[in-house]
Formats: structure tokens, sequence, C-alpha cells
């Protein structure tokens, strides 16, 4: 069942201002304590911070969240199971906030300790969608998620599962711990994450994290998503690119964003009517020694004469990447290559725009 507990009336802090959305003075708002789990329908109301501790919230059933609501947690998670959903429609000027609760941005000292904390990476773990069924996310902010769980770091995951229906559009997911695991990243789409009809995910911007998003290989991420603040864009990522995972599947994507690199740790082999499209300066970086591409037809994989394949510890094309500096340096044997295998004519593709390949 879910308990709750309210707390504390309506206050003006006004010396509290938020720098990653400035608005009004901080306000402090009545708190209520939730945890345990939501299994019948439940709406949380403006003018509340809601509390959630070190048990966590599971959401069993729909759970709306109404604009300009604050949510913060401490080493807690919102997991969504069986039939859950969570229907977070925030608005431009009320945006809906997941975040710590040392936060005081956000409907002011909420835990009570003046200055004696403030919000770190990391203050809670994350909140975990499973294989969601039509779970909304609009002008929502995720703040100083990925605390350590399983040895991975995220602010948001999509379970293991065929396909995730979600929508995300106008969220900024920000201020994520840094995972030493290959598989954290602050969005964690994983091979659900496939049909760009199906897993909305639009105008979002992801800042101040390691690396910010991992999805499938097939899936096109839509070019209005950005990588760094917008308020402030000096300020990015630590390892800025767009991580790749997945089996080939027999359609057709579009690698087609400039910002950032595409990250790829897979020899990717592309055959049937499956098509890779590297736009136009495009920058594609490959992580290890057995990284590449396989086409079986032309068509298989279309690079435009200006798109870039490198290594990932190429700094000069798309910057530091895997963000350590000036410790690594590129060099050739990096990755595999591009290996044409078709007109019985097998070999691989050379060019002023392949870095640093084995062949």
């Amino acid at each position: 069942m879910l308990t709750a507990s309210l707390f504390t009336a309506c206050s003006t802090d006004e010396d509290e201002t938020e720098f990653d959305n400035p608005q009004v003075p901080v306000a402090k708002c009545e708190i209520i304590e939730v945890s345990g789990k939501i299994s019948e329908p439940t709406v949380w109301k403006e003018g509340f911070v809601y509390v959630i501790n070190g048990s966590g919230l599971s959401v069993e059933s729909v759970l709306t969240i109404e604009p300009g609501v604050v949510v913060k947690l401490k080493n807690a998670r919102i997991s969504i199971y069986e039939e859950g959903k969570i229907l977070a429609n925030g608005t431009a000027d009320k945006r809906i906030v997941f975040t710590s609760l040392a936060d005081d941005r956000y409907c002011g000292d909420t835990n009570g300790d003046g200055a004696a904390t403030k919000a770190e990476k990391g203050d809670w773990v994350e909140i975990d969608l499973h294989g969601t069924i039509g779970s909304v996310f609009k002008y929502v902010d995720i703040f100083y998620a990925g605390q350590p769980s399983g040895g991975n770091s995220q602010a948001v995951v999509i379970g293991w599962a065929q396909s995730a229906s979600f929508t995300f559009d106008h969220c900024r997911i920000a201020h994520t711990m840094s995972g030493t695991r290959s598989d954290s990243q602050a969005f964690h789409g994983s091979t659900a994450m496939v049909d760009a009809n199906v897993s909305k995910f639009t105008n979002n911007a992801l800042y101040d994290n390691g690396k910010p998003i991992y999805f499938n290989a097939f899936y096109t991420l839509d070019p209005s998503n950005v990588f760094h603040d917008p308020e402030n864009p000096a300020v990015t990522n630590t390892q800025n690119g767009i991580y790749l995972y997945g089996s080939v599947m027999d359609k057709s994507v579009s690698w087609n964003i400039k910002e950032v690199p595409y990250v790829v740790d897979q020899y990717h082999q592309v055959y049937n009517s499956a098509t890779i499209n590297i736009g136009p300066e495009v920058i594609v970086k490959f992580m290890s020694t057995s990284a590449g591409l396989h086409r079986n037809t032309p068509q298989n994989i279309n690079l435009h004469p200006t798109a870039i394949l490198t290594s990932y510890k190429d700094d000069v094309h798309g910057g530091d990447t895997n963000g350590d500096g000036n410790v690594t340096a590129p060099v050739t044997g990096d990755w595999l290559g591009l290996r044409n295998a078709y007109s019985g004519n097998p070999h691989w593709e050379q060019g002023s725009n392949i870095l640093y390949s084995a062949n």
C-alpha cells in the first residue's frame, strides 16, 4: 500500500534561486512522504513536494503528476511494474522536477538542515521504467540521480524488453553520477528503444552527465535533442556522445546528429534490406579493436563523403568523447574498419574520412 505523511505549511524563502531554470523565489511546499506501492490510480497535486525515501516507490497503476509538482528523493528509486505508468505532463511555465532531497532550489529546504547539505550527483538511484507501456514525461527535469545500483549509474533506465512505448519531450536530464561500468548512461534506452514512433524522445537536453544516452543502433534519434545546457551551452557531458548497441535489424536508420559523435563498440554486419544512413558531417567513433561496420550490399551503409569514421580516442574530431583529456591518443588499429563484402571482391574501404582503422 502507498503510505503518505503530510508536513509543514507553505512559506517563501526569498534568498533561493534556481540556476537550471530561474523562475520565482523558492517557496517551501507542504511535504508528503510516499513509499511502498501505488496500486490504484493516483494524482500528485501542485503545491506539494513529494518525498521518497530509501525504501523507494513501486508504481503498479497510473500515477498522474500535475504541472509544477516537485519530487525529491534520497537513496531511492521509482520503479514501474505490471500495468503501471507515470503520466507527468508538465508545461513550459510549470515544469515537473525529480531531484535530490538536498536540492533547496525547488520547494525550499525540505530536509530542514539549512545549508548543511547540498545536492550531489548520485543522491538518488533512478527512474526504472522496465518495459513500460504509455508513460509520458513532458517538460520534466530529472536531476542528481545515478546512485550506483548493481554496478550501474543511470537516471532513467528502460528495461530489456522487445520494445517500450513512452514519451520524453522537452525534458532535461542532468547532474547524473558517472558510472564506471560501460553500460552506465544518464538515459539507458537499451535494445528496447528501437522504433522512434513508439519510443518518442524529442526536444530533450542532456548535460552535466558522464555518458548521456544509450540505445539500439537502429533507433533514429531526433535532431531536436541537444547535449548541452540550453541556458549555458558550455556545460556538456564528460563523455559526450550517442552510445549505440544492438543487433542489426531489417530496417533503416539515420545517424544524422552533428553535435556529438555516435559511439559504437561492436562489429555491425548490415545485410538484407537493413540500411544505416550516416549523414553529412556526422562523426562515428569506434571504441575497441573489434568494432567496425560490414556491408553485404552497397546500400547497406550509406556514408556521406563529409562524414568521418574514427577512433574513440580521436579528440580532434568530435572532441574528447572518452573524457580522458590527453591521457590517450588515437593510433592505427584502434578499430577494425569498414568492410565491403559484395560483388565477389571483399575488401576494406579506404578514404580520407576513415581514420585509425586496422584495415
